[in-house]
């Protein structure tokens, strides 16, 4: 080849850097994007109200079961969306939006979470023949241990 024939190629990663590869510029953080975002102006209303949002898929009775039988309510204004729920078959199901009082939340989450810290309590107790809990012959703790949350809030 000549001098006059070459020609500058350049590297496939100075090529490759300079595409986007974001889809739509419609929001930075993706969030209109995705199937089951929650409209900003909804998000922020439930926050002012003091309610969780959360989705919900309109199989069986799980509507029933959360709105009837729990504290959900059906977000008023946000329409359900189609969601594929058996790829194999194409079955097709519908989310709804449904939110609770953040306050009912954090009670339930308190309820549930107190049985490992009861268990826990009842470790750092020890072997203790006046607890009743750490009486028992199947209690496995010694005396002495030190058994420590590593950085967690206590108990």
């Amino acid at each position: 080849m000549t001098e006059g024939t070459l020609s500058v190629r350049t590297e496939r990663k100075d090529e490759v850097r300079q595409e986007r590869r974001r889809r739509s510029d419609a929001t930075l953080d993706g969030s209109q994007r995705r199937k089951l975002a929650i409209p900003p102006e909804v998000e922020a209303r439930l926050k002012e109200e003091g309610r969780t949002p959360r989705w919900a898929i309109d199989t069986g009775s799980r509507i029933h079961q959360l709105t009837v039988q729990d504290d959900y309510d059906k977000v008023e204004g946000v329409e359900p969306v189609p969601v594929v729920i058996n790829r194999k078959t194409g079955e097709v199901a519908n989310q709804v939006l449904l939110s609770k009082p953040t306050a009912f939340i954090d009670e339930d989450r308190r309820k549930m979470d107190e049985p490992r810290r009861e268990m826990e309590r009842a470790l750092l107790r020890g072997k203790n023949p006046e607890d009743p809990i750490a009486a028992r012959d199947d209690f496995y703790a010694v005396e002495g241990n030190q058994i420590s949350h590593g950085g967690r809030r206590s108990p």
